[in-house]
């Protein structure tokens, strides 16, 4: 996927999903601005992942899809067991954490980052190929010797 045309759109939507996030938990939405958290960090690994303006569909659909699924399940099984548990103490633990927190250490923590992390290392080439560091440390090496 091209995005060399679609960065300034990019940047104006990460800029509104910013306000709109702030705003949302600002008024007491929290779970929705999480959600909305998820395309906004998307959008951001998009560009990260971009080469030369181009996105790998690899990367789009591993680890990019099965992160944002991850994310947003974490998100949406923390409000719903936030407001299961408002007021009261839970009947339950998950290893000793609160129940609307457990979703955002296993799933979001642990999961996303190392969904992240591997897809990362998995598909190095599709983000930076040995032979594009090289050439970048060609280039750095360049721009030093100029000075």
């Amino acid at each position: 996927m091209n995005i060399q045309t679609k960065k300034t759109p990019i940047f104006v939507l990460i800029a509104l999903l910013w306000i709109v996030c702030i705003v949302l938990g600002t008024i007491g939405h929290y779970v929705i601005g999480l959600v909305l958290c998820v395309p906004l960090i998307g959008l951001h690994l998009i560009l990260g992942f971009a080469k030369k303006g181009v996105v790998s569909k690899k990367v789009l659909i591993y680890p990019l899809a099965i992160w944002a699924v991850l994310y947003a399940v974490a998100f949406i099984l923390c409000g719903y067991y936030a407001d299961a548990f408002a007021g009261v103490m839970p009947s339950f633990t998950v290893f000793g954490l609160h129940p609307s927190f457990a979703p955002v250490i296993f799933i979001y923590w642990i999961g996303g980052l190392l969904t992240i992390a591997l897809g990362y290392y998995l598909l190095r080439d599709e983000w930076l190929s040995q032979k594009d560091w090289d050439e970048f440390c060609q280039e750095a090496k360049k721009i030093k010797e100029g000075k």
